[in-house]
């Protein structure tokens, strides 16, 4: 009698108790499937997608490069936090990342970007030109980046005419289309050193941060300006000229002018200056 009673309880439960449980823990189906059996990070991480808006096909051999920086020191280029680097692997956008980082590497007080680029062949295709803030002063930990092309115009690095784009002084003359306006004490400039290095002026205050080139490509990441208080109409010009900066993706030199370009706009044009 109690042997049967216990055949038919457990079946019971296999008919109707154990389907029961795991519909509420949306658990059905073979252990393997169960979200509970998914490795998770064991660490703080930063985690998003990157995307572009183009319709063009990532080959399998294309890279991803997604980097955690500390932007806060003004005379200083941004500094790799952590950096996560993979392989598209025939994956199209978007594609998720997830940076791994020491909890201890990250200060409260400072202010830190994740920045992206796509590269094939070691060219550059793909590239973030937005600021994404993560971490501090209130920002998330997860985020979407939309990156811009690269590749649209196409130009040497050292042209023709002999004039180089790196350890050259680029002085500002057009900015959105106006010319120039004198500045307090220099001229708005820049100079793309070795090592990524960018330093140069808006006309009132220093600058200093990186950047990327190649084929004809160009990222610029400068850190925050001094803080000198400048003329109106200098003032404006810096705020002009840092956003061109910080939305170039290529570049073209003709003669002895730099144009700064996104896609096919020309956001700046400068001058190279005559080394004495």
């Amino acid at each position: 009698m109690v042997r049967t009673l216990c055949v038919l309880l457990l079946t019971t439960f296999l008919s109707h108790g154990g389907l029961a449980w795991a519909q509420n823990n949306d658990q059905i189906g073979p252990p393997s499937t169960w979200q509970s059996n998914t490795p998770k990070p064991t660490g703080p991480v930063v985690t998003g997608t990157v995307a572009y808006r183009e319709r063009i096909a990532l080959p399998p051999n294309a890279f991803i490069d997604v980097k955690l920086q500390d932007t806060s020191r003004q005379d200083a280029p941004a500094k790799t936090v952590a950096e996560s680097v993979f392989a598209a692997e025939g994956k199209q956008v978007p594609i998720p990342f997830q940076i791994s980082y020491n909890p201890t590497d990250i200060n409260m007080a400072h202010t830190y970007l994740v920045r992206a680029t796509i590269s094939v062949d070691n060219k550059l295709m793909f590239t973030s030109t937005t600021a994404y803030p993560v971490l501090t002063q209130g920002a998330p930990s997860q985020v979407t980046m939309m990156l811009q092309q690269a590749t649209a115009a196409a130009a040497s690095s050292t042209p023709a005419s002999g004039t180089k784009l790196l350890e050259t002084r680029w002085v500002l003359a057009e900015v959105n289309g106006a010319p120039a306006v004198p500045g307090q004490g220099e001229s708005a400039h820049f100079e793309l050193h070795k090592k990524e290095k960018l330093t140069g002026s808006t006309g009132c205050n220093n600058f200093a941060g990186s950047y990327i080139a190649s084929e004809g490509a160009l990222q610029f990441m400068p850190g925050a300006p001094t803080m000198k208080m400048c003329s109106p109409a200098v003032a404006q010009q810096e705020q002009a000229f840092l956003a061109a900066l910080k939305a170039t993706t290529a570049y073209k030199v003709d003669g002895a002018t730099l144009q700064l370009m996104n896609g096919s706009q020309v956001l700046a044009k400068l001058q190279a200056e005559s080394k004495q």
